[in-house]
């Protein structure tokens, strides 16, 4: 994504277009040009390179491509290369200091130029360096040097500009209608890629693929930035479909305009796949997700598990619950706009034959959850697992009274549980040291508590201070 001023786009009969560049002919001179000088430009200060850039430019100008073209151009080409601090054999800030100070009680405000030299040499030596040391420290303080080119060919640098041009655009987006078309495995691939990005989204089955529809950053009250950045990312995930239609509407400066780009223009931009490190949609389920994977050590909890159709259309629940064999599906319902939560409940609504349990902020709750054909359970502000823990046992049918650990080893839970003292508010290495004492290994004690009916809070990892509190 470009700053805003970088944006080259017209108007025309209510759409609006991004100018897109051919990566042949002038542009992709120019851009080769560019990659070339930051080459050779190894070594060199940012701000020297910088300069020398800006004579691209203008030559890019003189020969017909828009400034901000090639401004882009040169802003994605120096974010891909790699640049590090001077290395200078001092602290910077202390020799700073201690040559202003220096001139500053001796000479005054202004120094002539043998009184330089003199100030040099005096701090030179007391601080063991050069005098070139602290003459680069004075004229390129907090300069980078370039030391390693972007590994871009000028087709690339093209291709990045035009996806940039277009990441851009949708930062400005009030909605967003994506279709595409591609073999299973890259569509669950997609699918969950859109959920990591933690976006608001409907995806449903359409015109035999996939259609989503987003909120754009412009819908929401707060975090449009960070949610435009992830908007962003989504871009050139969807372009590695075999087919694809973007549309989406633009808030202009009077009036709302469209934009369509589809497939046939794949040869502007570029396809890489990369895998995105899963986001929280928000703090709420990431407390969750600590808390619930603490409750039971037997459980397997998953972020983005597999998605699920609802009717024609699809579902990524935020989390799934399993054991033995049985699973649980869990949806919480937190960051929404009006828009997003009914088409949120509508598609639960036609989720059927489903375990599933739906966890709704109270303060954000409305009366249609009443009618989710689903467990549904409020909370303010954060959930814990332990809140959820008995719905989820009931939904696993964890009924059984007898718990096999390996074979030709059981515990009777029932046995062991009138023979124990009360066991809450002990420490975990307390409650171990009374199970151990009824038969039961220290391997199995967490799993027995738990099926007793306790859990276990871990303020660090030391039994010692892990308190076991009985479930209500």
């Amino acid at each position: 994504m470009l700053p805003s001023n970088l944006l080259v786009a017209k108007v025309r009969n209510g759409y609006v277009e991004p100018q897109l560049l051919e990566p042949e002919g002038l542009p992709l001179a120019i851009a080769a040009e560019i990659l070339d000088r930051i080459r050779q430009g190894v070594g060199k200060g940012r701000k020297e390179l910088e300069e020398e850039l800006r004579e691209l430019e203008e030559l890019a100008v003189e020969s017909g491509i828009d400034l901000r073209l090639a401004k882009a151009m040169v802003t994605l080409a120096l974010r891909k290369a790699k640049f590090e601090p001077l290395r200078i054999p001092v602290d910077p800030v202390k020799a700073r200091l201690e040559i202003f100070k220096e001139a500053g009680s001796v000479y005054g405000i202004a120094v002539r130029d043998e009184e330089r030299v003199k100030v040099l040499q005096n701090i030179a030596t007391r601080l063991n360096c050069r005098i070139e040391d602290l003459e680069l420290l004075l004229t390129r303080y907090q300069d980078e040097v370039l030391i390693k080119p972007p590994e871009f060919t000028p087709v690339d640098l093209v291709r990045e500009c035009n996806l940039s041009m277009v990441q851009t655009l949708l930062f400005r987006a009030m909605h967003l209608d994506v279709w595409f078309k591609c073999d299973g495995a890259t569509v669950k691939w997609l699918l969950r890629t859109v959920k990591k990005l933690g976006l608001l989204y409907i995806a449903e089955e359409a015109s035999g693929g996939v259609r989503l529809l987003i909120d754009g950053p412009v819908s929401l009250l707060k975090q449009t930035r960070r949610y435009g950045t992830r908007l962003a990312r989504l871009i050139p995930y969807v372009m590695l479909a075999d087919s694809w239609l973007l549309l989406a509407d633009i808030e202009g400066r009077r009036s709302k305009l469209k934009f369509k780009l589809n497939s046939s223009s794949i040869n502007l931009f570029p396809r890489r796949r990369e895998e995105v490190e899963p986001l929280f949609d928000s703090n709420v389920e990431r407390e969750f997700f600590k808390s619930i994977s603490r409750v039971s050590s037997n459980w397997v909890v998953k972020r983005e598990p597999e998605p699920l159709v609802a009717g024609k259309q699809i579902l990524i629940p935020d989390f799934s619950v399993s054991h033995r064999g049985n699973k649980v599906y869990i949806e919480i319902v937190g960051f929404w706009t009006k828009d997003y939560l009914e088409r949120k409940l509508r598609k639960l609504k036609e989720l059927k034959d489903v375990r599933m349990i739906v966890a709704v902020d109270r303060d954000l709750s409305c009366s249609s959850i009443e009618g989710l054909p689903h467990e549904v359970v409020l909370f303010r502000r954060r959930i814990r697992g332990v809140d959820l823990y008995p719905v989820i046992k009931r939904f696993l049918n964890e009924t059984e009274k007898t718990v096999e650990i390996e074979e030709k080893y059981t515990v009777d839970v029932d046995n062991i549980g009138e023979k124990l003292p009360d066991l809450s508010g002990r420490t975990l290495e307390e409650a171990v040291s009374e199970l151990e004492k009824a038969g039961v290994r220290n391997s199995d004690s967490i799993d027995i508590l738990e099926k007793l009916g306790y859990t276990v809070e871990w303020e660090t990892l030391d039994p010692s201070r892990a308190r076991v509190k009985k479930i209500k």
